[in-house]
């Protein structure tokens, strides 16, 4: 009797881990075994890595390198950085970005910079001359004429045309009566391919992200009715397939949210951390939470990072990890104690 209480008393702290393990693997626990933070966890969480990360002496060098390039663009998001960080910048530091400020600030200089950035995207120094100079223009159904304008000159001159900006522009055309027709609900996908057309303008599309637009143009798009097109015989909608227009549809929206939470000058320059569909909802999501500020994450921590910090070990994954090493470590446990008692045994015996 008493080695039978002794027995059970060295099993049942196995048993019950090992009913208990057997329990959270029959609910598949790694299968999915990262979950999405709430969105209070991930702001705490990205909040906290931020605030290591940003200071002195991670801005002092990149917004010399800035000034050096006249880089307005960066310097503008290195500033915004300091300012919400609380980092104070060196005196001489401060006196040469005033004098690249007025140097770009003067009523010529902003003038003849403006004129220039909304005849070509890409020569706007500012995500705020992209927003004042350049959307007013882009943003509209003008806009989407002006790409097929520039496609046109280029195909007259012998030149390769960019195939997806044309999609892009025809989409978007086609999105813009359908905005009228349905009463905004297509304008999701109007707004998405115009920020889509002016980041391919601008170069901050990915090449992930490119391919891709480029086999969904080619796939939307009915690129054998495009001289009807040119003849006007038939309109901009008749020219894309809307049932092939999902996936587009999904990133126009994020794009969208994105767009509303910032601006569209900042999801233009925030599309080179997207790759696909995922990443723009993932982006979205940030920028519910951040705002105005999704720029400064994206660029000081980088998307794998701020995608990271999004998702969690799941409770019940941890839970069955916990109970394995348990496991295992009773397993171990009751193993060397037989070595260990065999050994004892032994000894005895040959002191006999």
């Amino acid at each position: 009797m008493r080695r039978l209480v002794y027995l059970s008393l060295h099993l049942t702290p196995f048993a019950a881990t090992a009913v208990c393990t057997a329990w959270l693997l029959a609910h598949s626990p790694f299968a999915a075994p990262l979950v999405e933070r709430t969105s209070n966890q991930i702001e705490a969480q990205l909040t906290r890595v931020m605030a290591r990360e940003v200071d002195l002496a991670w801005l002092l060098p990149r917004i010399q390198v800035a000034i050096f390039e006249q880089d307005l663009m960066q310097l503008d998001l290195l500033l915004g950085l300091a300012n919400d960080f609380g980092v104070v910048l060196p005196p001489d530091l401060v006196a040469d970005i005033a004098d690249l400020d007025a140097a770009a600030s003067g009523f010529l200089a902003r003038s003849t910079a403006c004129g220039a950035c909304a005849v070509d995207i890409t020569s706007c120094g500012t995500l705020a001359q992209i927003g004042t100079c350049a959307l007013p223009f882009e943003l509209t159904p003008a806009g989407d004429v002006n790409a097929l304008r520039r496609a046109g000159v280029t195909y007259i001159e012998g030149g390769d045309v960019d195939r997806l900006d044309v999609g892009l522009a025809i989409v978007g055309l086609g999105a813009t009566g359908a905005v009228l027709a349905t009463g905004g609900t297509s304008y999701s996908l109007k707004a998405g391919t115009s920020v889509l057309r002016m980041a391919r303008r601008l170069g901050t599309l990915t090449p992930e992200l490119t391919a891709r637009l480029t086999r969904l143009m080619s796939d939307a798009v009915r690129w054998d009715r495009f001289g009807d097109l040119a003849r006007f015989r038939i309109g901009p909608a008749e020219m894309v397939d809307s049932a092939k227009l999902g996936e587009l549809s999904d990133l126009g929206g994020s794009l969208s949210r994105v767009a509303d939470n910032t601006s569209v000058a900042e999801a233009i320059s925030l599309l080179r951390y997207v790759d696909n569909t995922q990443d723009a909802a993932r982006m979205a999501r940030v920028s519910d939470i951040f705002g105005h500020k999704t720029r400064g994450i994206f660029e000081v921590l980088g998307k794998s990072r701020v995608f990271r910090a999004m998702v969690r070990i799941s409770d019940l994954a941890l839970g069955a990890a916990l109970g394995l090493y348990a496991l295992g470590l009773n397993i171990l446990v009751f193993i060397a104690q037989q070595c260990g008692n065999g050994a004892l045994r032994g000894t005895r015996r040959l002191l006999r």
